[in-house]
């Protein structure tokens, strides 16, 4: 945040701009100006108390348009503060209306539409463009059931509006997501732009992976609609969110995973089901024959495999936790059958094939996955970040298969287990919730 009152800020905004028009050649520049929610805090509050946020907002944005002149350029600025000042932009000089053009955002669909991100300035006679998105932001992989009315309807009425141009989104918030993830969208995105009227979105989805990718299987578009499968089954049912990066990395074991697990139980069945079928649909297509756009298909199975992921840790810690809570309570039984079965329980949670394993062999795959896919979407930068999350995940994996060995020694030297917390594990779910 610049303050408007500093009379340094414009000057650093004027050096800002000077440098960035000195790379980029475009005939347009975007002067940002979004969410500028300290606004009448600290050292503005004496000004828009005394004026209206509107005015301050709108008066240094101005000045910024003033100073920048000499640059010869267009200037776009987000439109989510003016659009709350419809009267006064009307008053706005004209000179600032010629050169300026407002990018109204909004990432969701809106069933009663768009027209107040659009008719404040359309009616104060400011160009405008429409910036949907393609919401990829901190997920695993796109969700496109948001991602495909947003920029449909958006875009469709920004049309109608009058409006001039689209800039779909593409944004990475958490700085984990591939963009190869989000060709989908943004080919729909170009295809909305293009197309004179509201363009079709169940026509894009049978046509897409004959086009982009070339699979005359049909399955690739079958995938990509899996995957918002699903998106859909965590955003209606689950509810706390879709098959977001925090929900991928939450510790099952952990107090805030077991609020999650609890949330979430119902749903991890029909959740990798969906998984499961793009993965399959996706190899069956690149078996048919040589694809095109083949990293945007690896990404896209990477995305199906951290979604199927988000469900297997759940199911597995139930099941980790379910067994063990059985193996302890069979401790002080001294039949064979008993001890046999305290074996088996314990063996099943931690041996070369066990349930800890398949969750420290699920992260350390989409580790090196992820690794790969990003080095086929971007430099290196940056990626160190998100590999420590994969190590320190399969690390905290390890930790835990030690602990449980060193109980599974315990019990072949004494016959007596450690209760479940002292080693992690969660209570184990009651019958009436794993029936849910």
């Amino acid at each position: 945040m610049l303050s408007p009152g500093q009379p340094a800020s414009l000057a650093l905004t004027e050096r800002l701009f000077t440098e960035l028009a000195a790379d980029y050649p475009s005939p347009l520049l975007h002067l940002g100006a979004d969410e500028t929610v300290e606004l009448g805090k600290g050292q503005t509050k004496a000004a828009v108390d005394a004026r209206g946020l509107g005015p301050v907002y709108l008066d240094y944005l101005q000045k910024i348009v003033t100073e920048l002149q000499p640059l010869n350029r267009r200037f776009l600025f987000w439109g989510d503060i003016a659009m709350k000042e419809p009267a006064l932009l009307r008053t706005v000089p004209q000179a600032f209306k010629q050169n300026t053009i407002a990018v109204g955002w909004e990432y969701n669909p809106q069933p009663h539409g768009f027209l107040p991100w659009i008719k404040p300035y359309t009616d104060a006679g400011i160009e405008c463009w429409v910036a949907p998105g393609v919401n990829n932001w901190s997920r695993v992989y796109p969700n496109f059931n948001l991602a495909l009315p947003n920029i449909q309807q958006f875009t469709a009425q920004a049309q109608r509006s009058g409006c001039t141009g689209q800039l779909n989104t593409v944004w990475d918030d958490d700085g984990e997501a591939l963009f190869n993830n989000n060709w989908y969208a943004v080919l729909f995105g170009a295809e909305a732009a293009w197309h004179r009227g509201e363009s079709s979105i169940p026509q894009f989805q049978a046509e897409y992976g004959a086009v982009f990718h070339g699979d005359t299987t049909g399955k690739v578009s079958q995938a990509q609609q899996e995957l918002m499968g699903a998106h859909a089954v965590l955003k209606d049912g689950f509810k706390a969110s879709d098959a977001s990066d925090l929900l991928f990395w939450v510790d099952p074991w952990s107090p805030d995973g077991q609020i999650s697990a609890a949330r979430i139980r119902p749903y991890t069945r029909e959740l990798r089901l969906h998984a499961e079928r793009a993965i399959i649909l996706l190899r069956e297509a690149r078996n048919s024959g040589t694809l095109q756009e083949e990293d945007a298909l690896d990404s896209m199975e990477l995305g199906a495999r951290r979604m199927d992921l988000i469900g297997l840790k759940f199911q597995l810690t139930d099941e980790i936790a379910t067994s063990y809570a059985r193996a302890y309570a069979l401790q002080g039984k001294k039949d064979k059958d008993s001890h046999a079965e305290v074996g088996r329980d314990l063996v099943d949670i931690n041996a070369v094939n066990g349930k800890l394993q398949d969750l420290r062999n699920a992260y350390s795959l989409s580790r090196d996955l992820y690794e790969q896919a990003w080095l086929k979407s971007y430099r290196p930068y940056w990626l160190r970040n998100n590999l420590e999350r994969y190590d320190l995940t399969i690390q905290l994996w390890l930790g835990r298969i030690d602990k449980v060995r060193s109980a599974q020694r315990q019990w072949d030297r004494s016959q007596s287990l450690p209760p479940a917390a002292d080693l992690g594990i969660p209570a184990a779910p009651q019958m009436s919730e794993v029936a849910q």
